[in-house]
Order: structure tokens, then C-alpha cells, then sequence
């Protein structure tokens, strides 16, 4: 999830993967503007940035220079309009912006882990900064149960989803048609962010960096080996590579 497709201020690239239809595009503003759906009106600021769904048909002030683009896809971002978002203190969303273009513009596997990590941290930053995610309350409920149970092996999502005061299978197809995912693919996908996020940190304890089985124990696995194979899927490498291209990169 949270792939970068493109990321870079060419105005004529971004139209034509806007035209798609099937991204997420984000927009690092210049100036001042609007954006207009047939039902949403969203204003924006200068270095504020602009948060597009995938086949999302607007109306916007003139584009300015210099703007950065970022698309995505596999992205679980909580908006069904498009969104402004302002930039967080100390300019975290703005370096992101920066580290994604420079290492799209690098290309190659090189720079396919950092950008893999941006990725997730964009959308984190852009999450945090909504005070309201726009989903329904029950499916609300089933993404604030698994941020609760991330580091939890003994964690039975089905066994939560079979508590609410609906049905399974309704819950289940609720939360695909507004996350994109269903919430066991979500579940996963949560739990490997916050495994890369943990290597990329080169988080330590008492005796030392953190070892491949005490951050699986962290993301809520119990068997290390299963861990890697999930992760390895996931990231395209397993822990241990992925720990040393990010090394490599720094």
C-alpha cells in the first residue's frame, strides 16, 4: 500500500496520470486557490496540500509554478472528496514532498525502499492532520480496534467483527467500499508499516538494536519466520535486506 507512482513537478505527466483515474494525487500548493466538486468546495493556502481521490472530476484554480505532484496507489486514505490539508509544525509533510521527488528523480531499486517508506509516512502525516476521517462509524470502529491490537498475536479480528451489531459479511463489504481494502488486507498492511517504520528508526533496547524477532514480537507475531515471509511479500525484501538498503541509502 501507499505506493509512489510519480513523484515531481511535471505538469504535463500529472495530467496524464490524473487521467487514469485509478490514483491518488496529492498536490504540494504554491499559491492560494479553490477546488470545486459538484458537491464539495474546498479552499486552500500556500504550502497546504491538496488530497484527490481517484476518478474525483473538479474544477480548480489555475495551476501555479512550481507545485510538487505526488500519485499513489493502494492507498487507504480517509477522504471521498478532495481535501486540504494544511502543512504540520516543523515542515514534516514539506521534506517528505522533497525526499520523494528526489528519490523518484534517482530511479533504479536505490531509492524503491525510501520511496516505499515516504509513502507510508505521507499518508501518516496527512491522517494525523484530519480531525475527522471520513468513515462510517462502524467501520471507524474496526480501524481504531486494529490500531489498538498491532503488537497483539493473540488479536482475533474476526472474533471483534462478529461483536458488532451487524453482520459479518455486511461489515466486511462496508469497510472494502470505504477504505479499499478489507480488514484483514488492512490489518496486515498497518502491521507491516509499522515494521518498516521500526527498522528504518534502528530501534534499540537495553542490550542493543532491536533483532528481526523482537520487532515481528512488536507488530503482533509470534513466529519471526512467518513474520519475514509476510514481510517479504509485502516490501518486496526481506527485514534484514530491507534494514541494510535503507542503511545504504542513508
Amino acid at each position: 500500500m501507499n505506493n509512489i507512482v510519480y513523484a515531481g513537478k511535471d505538469e504535463k505527466r500529472a495530467a496524464e496520470l490524473e487521467e487514469s483515474g485509478k490514483l491518488w494525487q496529492l498536490i504540494r500548493c504554491t499559491a492560494r486557490g479553490e477546488i470545486k466538486t459538484a458537491h464539495h468546495t474546498e479552499t486552500y493556502g500556500r504550502s497546504d496540500v491538496l488530497v484527490i481521490p481517484p476518478s474525483t472530476k473538479y474544477e480548480r484554480s489555475a495551476c501555479n509554478a512550481a507545485e510538487t505532484y505526488i500519485f499513489m496507489e493502494a492507498t487507504a486514505l480517509p477522504f471521498r472528496h478532495p481535501a486540504c490539508v494544511a502543512e504540520e509544525r516543523g515542515g514534516g509533510l514539506a521534506h517528505a514532498f522533497s525526499q520523494a521527488e528526489f528519490y523518484f528523480s534517482e530511479g533504479g531499486e536505490r531509492g524503491a525502499p525510501i520511496l516505499k517508506a515516504l509513502g507510508d509516512l505521507i499518508v501518516s502525516y496527512i491522517v494525523a492532520q484530519t480531525e475527522r476521517p471520513a468513515y462510517s462509524p462502524v467501520v471507524e470502529s474496526v480501524r481504531a480496534d486494529i490500531a489498538a491490537n498491532l503488537d497483539n498475536p493473540a488479536y482475533a479480528l474476526d472474533a471483534f467483527m462478529r461483536t458488532l451489531p451487524l453482520n459479518y459479511d455486511y461489515v466486511r463489504k462496508l469497510f472494502k467500499s470505504e477504505v479499499g481494502v478489507t480488514p484483514h488486507e488492512y490489518l496486515i498492511s498497518a502491521r507491516m508499516q509499522l515494521a518498516a517504520r521500526l527498522i528504518l528508526s534502528g530501534m534499540t533496547n537495553q542490550y542493543g538494536k532491536c533483532t528481526i524477532s523482537q520487532i515481528a514480537e512488536m507488530c503482533g507475531y509470534s513466529e519471526p519466520l512467518y513474520f519475514s515471509r509476510v514481510f517479504k511479500k509485502y516490501h518486496g525484501m526481506a527485514p534484514s535486506d530491507y534494514a541494510g538498503k535503507s542503511s545504504d541509502n542513508g
